[in-house]
């Protein structure tokens, strides 16, 4: 969630069209918004990408079938790596552990099918789940909530 502050100055220089400070008051504006971006917290929302090879292709086929649940080493051994090396380069290019990737991935997936409309099984089934429960389970892990409180805050 943006601060008060970041939404002011980001507001003040969409409205002015300030894409590069040229102005010294434009310039210590744009100092403090990245101070304040320093300081944010990193939303949950957040899915990164890599452009290291290896990882890449992974995460492509990753995007191309959501409800793969090969394993990591099923992964590896696609990819002509060992287990761990993907294990440490997923650490290193995305910031978290690959199932972790995985599971934020899924958890993001399922908004825009939670807006449409698809039934919790529907959307279970088609991100990998064998059951709506454990879908349920991990949905709330990633948001705090149900899919069907997410889905009452859309109204």
């Amino acid at each position: 969630m943006l601060s008060s502050l970041l939404k002011a100055i980001l507001g003040d220089f969409a409205g002015r069209g300030v894409t590069t400070p040229a102005t010294e008051a434009d310039r210590r504006l744009a100092q403090v918004l990245v101070d304040q971006l320093q300081l944010a917290p990193c939303s949950r929302n957040y899915l990164p990408g890599s452009d290291e090879p290896v990882i890449a292709a992974l995460l492509a086929a990753l995007q191309a079938d959501p409800g793969s649940n090969r394993s990591l080493a099923e992964w590896a051994a696609q990819l002509h790596v060992t287990e761990r090396t993907l294990a440490r380069r997923c650490q290193r290019e995305l910031g978290m552990p690959f199932g972790e990737w995985r599971q934020r991935q899924r958890f993001l997936g399922a908004l825009p099918l939670l807006e449409r409309g698809d039934t919790v099984q529907a959307i279970a089934l088609e991100l990998g789940y064998s059951t709506a429960s454990a879908f349920i389970a991990m949905f709330r892990r990633q948001s705090g909530g149900t899919p069907d409180q997410f889905r009452r805050g859309l109204r």
